[in-house]
């Protein structure tokens, strides 16, 4: 109920002078992680122009003590102030730095959507890719590598290795196993690799996920048509 009053507040009251200071207020005082991610997303949609925004929600995406909710301010900063001189290494910091995998894991999305071109982003994303600790970011690495940095070579084995060494194992049915990101891409950008067919017959009958198992066979028989 508070969630949708804050919805509701901020789409037909934005004009008064108390909505943002109550915004603000239900983003840090609210007892529920859903309240407090709602009145960020608000206050982004509907104050970024006033120039305290961007501070309080680099605040937030620091201070709250719910991934959820620091991942929804980073996700807010990535949306409405990517502009902002130091949201890169804020990103950069965040998506190392967070002790939340849903935290780094919007900083990662956020650093693909705003610094693709950036020169360091495509070796930062081959460290987080192999470098953190959960499979869900290690994924969305992988994800934003083949996404912005298409079709290059020296990249396969960063693939490669994921989809033969990487532990994920499912903790959400919700998740997606970064072996089968990483085959996809391989098998849609290196088609023509003479690794990728016996790497798809092995995952097909090999891979400990069935979901992985499953997607690499039917893959097998479009490739062995």
């Amino acid at each position: 109920v508070r969630r949708a009053a804050i919805q509701a507040l901020a789409s037909n009251f934005k004009d008064d002078p108390d909505t943002c200071s109550f915004l603000k207020d239900r983003a840090t005082a609210d007892n529920h992680k859903y309240v407090r991610r709602a009145a960020i997303q608000a206050l982004a949609s509907n104050f970024k122009d006033d120039p305290d925004t961007c501070s309080f929600l680099k605040d937030r995406a620091t201070a709250d003590n719910e991934g959820n909710v620091r991942g929804a301010a980073i996700e807010a900063l990535a949306s409405n102030f990517k502009d902002d001189p130091d949201t890169r290494s804020f990103f950069k910091d965040r998506a190392t730095a967070d002790n939340d995998e849903y935290g780094r894991f919007a900083a990662i999305q956020a650093l693909a959507s705003n610094f693709k071109d950036d020169p360091d982003t495509r070796s930062f994303f081959k460290d987080r890719a192999t470098a953190d600790n959960e499979g869900n970011v290690r994924g969305a690495a992988i994800q934003a590598l083949a996404k912005h940095f298409r079709n290059q070579p020296e990249l396969f084995e960063i693939y490669y290795n994921c989809a033969i060494n990487e532990p994920f194992e499912h903790k959400q049915d919700y998740e997606t196993n970064p072996r089968r990101i990483a085959l996809e891409i391989i098998i849609k950008q290196y088609p023509q690799h003479p690794q990728t067919l016996p790497l798809l017959r092995d995952k097909a009958e090999n891979d400990p996920d069935k979901e992985v198992r499953k997607f690499a066979q039917q893959k097998l028989a479009e490739f062995e048509k």
